[in-house]
């Protein structure tokens, strides 16, 4: 699973069952109720009264609290900011098997879990309204309660990042040249212990130098083609049909270069496909070889990597 970003940014608090009672028992004093906590009453089986106003968010005409810093630097003062380090516990097998175990284990609950979706939330400007509301109530002597005693047993919501699936498709190639990386590594810690493994082609100079040649010698092709072409319409023409002006001859040249150019970049990118598809070759007929009855196939063909030679004991 892959995180993207946040969708929705807002704080949420999942109302507990003591704030939904106070809000019922205190609901005669509401003037006005926003149209988010009217829905969420309803939806609980609270109904409110019929001379309540049920507002919208942007008709609330709510006073922001003010933060006391001063108070709040002393309360925070004593807090650390840094997160005490762990104590080092010694690495031995069955740690490693422990740790091993709880990754995986943090990896499948990774992508198993699925964020909870709560319909009946307040946001935050619900919570500065039932705040004024609760000032307002304590000047008038009706109730004597604080905002921390009705939320203390709530939930709180914070804005979560979406998870995304991975592509399968990628998923299955990143495992496949995972294997392939694997199988390199194989070999170059075994080709001193087995001798098959020893002179692997692709690591020797010769195999390097036989595949630069190829490719010189096609670009070499490429370039004599072009100024034949060009040498043919450009001194060819003349001695055939008879002396030309100069600059026709120039655009005679360059036509027919032009011409063998485009031919000869078919040919030379074809040639190229073909050693690409020859390179690749021992991979697609261990993926196509037929099984035999009983024959049990080896991971590594089914994964498309090239399959190990067992090194000699």
């Amino acid at each position: 699973m892959l995180k993207s970003t946040i969708v929705d940014t807002r704080v949420r608090l999942v109302p507990s069952k003591t704030l939904l009672e106070f809000l019922d028992s205190q609901k005669e004093h509401f003037k006005k109720v926003p149209e988010n906590v009217a829905k969420l009453m309803k939806n609980e089986g609270y109904i409110l009264p019929l001379s309540t106003q049920i507002v919208k968010e942007q008709e609330l005409n709510i006073k922001r609290p003010n933060i006391d810093r001063a108070l709040l630097r002393r309360l925070t003062a004593d807090v650390s900011e840094e997160p005490e380090p762990a104590p080092a516990k010694p690495i031995g097998k069955k740690n490693k098997k422990a740790a091993k175990d709880k990754k995986a284990t943090e990896e499948v609950m990774e992508d198993e879990e699925h964020p909870t979706e709560y319909n009946n939330v307040l946001y935050l400007t619900d919570m500065h309204w039932l705040n004024d509301t609760l000032i307002q109530l304590r000047k008038d002597g009706i109730s004597n309660i604080f905002l921390y005693e009705l939320i203390e047993s709530s939930d709180l919501l914070l804005p979560e990042n979406e998870m995304k699936p991975r592509n399968p498709d990628l998923e299955a190639r990143c495992e496949r040249l995972r294997a392939e990386q694997h199988n390199r590594e194989y070999h170059k810690m075994t080709k001193n212990v087995d001798a098959g493994l020893k002179h692997y082609p692709e690591d020797t100079i010769a195999y390097q130098i036989k595949s630069l040649n190829k490719q010189i010698i096609a670009v070499v092709q490429f370039v004599f083609s072009v100024a034949a072409g060009f040498t043919f319409g450009f001194f060819g023409v003349n001695l055939m049909v008879g002396p030309l002006p100069f600059g026709f001859r120039i655009l005679l040249g360059v036509i027919v270069a032009l011409i063998i150019a485009l031919a000869e970049m078919y040919f030379l990118a074809k040639k190229l496909h073909e050693y690409d598809e020859v390179l690749d070759a021992p991979k697609r007929m261990q993926q196509t070889a037929p099984k035999a009855r009983g024959e049990r196939v080896p991971p590594a063909a089914t994964s498309g990597v090239q399959a190990l030679k067992p090194h000699a004991d």
